[in-house]
């Protein structure tokens, strides 16, 4: 949830409004949210095809067969976009008209470090802070509510923790846990009571081991709030021990590509309303890969997106909590270590280093021991070594620190794991300190 109140300040009325919308729409018949999928695959193709030089190009042959496709709702005649193409294309994918939709910037680096920029407009904006707003509410969240944020952002030198009286959130700095510092973190979260505790799901298992160690009984909170990893099994019996309430995940991307998140069952929902999802067989059993179709983005359309992200299947049977979007059992999402610095603290979450690095196709951090990482980048043909160099290293140390040794290296490509994807961040350490307690 990277919130910029700028984004979001000058439509609330719209947003209130969409979020009544979403309100009645999680409890749609088959019949409504179908038609309701039909009509917005609609507008957003024709838009596409119409207005945006890269669809015109290479949806042109598919459009005779568009209406077809909608009352099907099957998409899988149209090519895929990767984040290659983006890369690739840029300003190509955006519309002619794009000024019209009042856009802005936004970058990300995903799971593999591979730096993308994307054109995201209002009607975006509006669709993103009212579907995470109810997904909120599932939580048991009101707007205004006091939160707290487990975050993996702050730099050395920034305090331990910070409140945010604009969106009334205690922010809690996750590098710095250590038997000094975890005991003022839970006795500020006791004063400040706040009723969502918001975390990456690494950094909340390794708060609850200090927790452990250092013998503290942490405060309660109405719900734990999980997102940008997997939550591996032992976090989730990790975090049942500690805390007596709700574990709520969700998952999404900056690109505004798809969103899933649990309910009070527990259950990975699909917000249909927010993006147009295909689930397409893997090669393991049980699996399928994520493809999305951004239907309230008009500046920067994504149609057919390659996401890089897996889910657990399931039976896809209904859900208890009476909400009739679509169910996946678990999401595959980013599954990466953590760095762990001489000091003893570790770091996750600083992908974010190389979201702006134009010049860089793709990166990942490797660390075998504590006091080295070795930074593995792909550059692009205007990589400048001496600037650019200068540049991560510089930004790097602000994140880490200057105990550790930084090696950087040069590559055509970078291998896959075992899932197929890329990992950010490979560390023995940081495995060895994410690994269940009592392994």
């Amino acid at each position: 949830m990277k919130f910029r109140l700028r984004d979001f300040a000058f439509y609330p009325p719209q947003i209130r409004s969409y979020r009544r919308h979403l309100q009645q729409a999680q409890y749609w018949s088959p019949e409504q949210r179908r038609a309701d999928t039909q009509a917005n695959l609609a507008r957003l193709l024709h838009h596409a095809v119409t207005n945006v030089p890269y669809y015109r190009r290479t949806l042109a042959p598919y459009r005779d067969r568009f209406a077809n496709m909608i009352e099907r709702l099957d998409l899988s005649e149209l090519p895929r976009l990767t984040k290659r193409q983006i890369r690739e294309h840029g300003q190509e994918l955006w519309a002619d008209n794009h000024g019209a939709y009042g856009p802005s910037v936004i970058h990300t680096s995903g799971t593999t470090g591979s730096p993308t920029k994307f054109l995201v407009d209002r009607q975006s904006n509006i669709t993103h802070f009212a579907s995470i707003w109810s997904m909120l509410n599932w939580a048991g969240y009101r707007f205004g509510d006091r939160f707290a944020d487990l975050s993996a952002g702050q730099r050395p030198g920034e305090p331990l923790y910070a409140l945010d009286l604009r969106l009334n959130c205690l922010r809690l700095c996750s590098g710095r846990l250590s038997h000094e510092t975890v005991p003022k973190l839970a006795e500020r979260l006791a004063r400040f009571q706040p009723v969502i505790f918001k975390a990456i799901p690494s950094s909340m298992y390794l708060y609850c081991r200090w927790l452990d160690e250092c013998g503290v009984s942490p405060f309660q909170p109405s719900a734990i709030l999980t997102c940008a990893e997997t939550v591996h099994d032992h976090y989730r019996a990790k975090f049942q021990e500690l805390f007596d309430c709700r574990l709520y995940d969700f998952y999404n991307q900056n690109e505004r590509a798809c969103l899933f998140s649990t309910c009070e069952e527990g259950r990975y929902h699909i917000h249909e309303d927010y993006a147009f999802v295909e689930l397409i067989d893997d090669d393991t059993p049980g699996r399928a890969q994520v493809i999305a179709t951004t239907t309230n983005n008009f500046v920067m359309p994504l149609i057919r997106y390659e996401t890089n992200d897996l889910v657990e299947v399931g039976a896809g049977a209904g859900c208890p909590c009476g909400r009739t979007y679509a169910t996946v059992d678990s999401v595959i999402g980013r599954i990466d270590d953590v760095v762990v610095t001489p000091n003893g603290n570790f770091h996750s979450g600083f992908e974010f280093v190389f979201e702006r690095a134009e010049n860089i196709r793709m990166t990942q951090i490797v660390q075998d021991q504590v006091d080295r990482i070795e930074v593995k980048l792909v550059p692009s043909p205007g990589f400048d070594k001496r600037a650019d160099l200068r540049r991560l290293e510089r930004q790097l140390r602000a994140w880490l620190g200057n105990e550790i040794a930084i090696d950087f290296s040069f590559h055509a490509a970078l291998q896959p794991g075992r899932t197929g994807k890329i990992p950010f961040v490979i560390s023995r350490p940081g495995r060895d300190l994410l690994r269940p307690a009592e392994a």
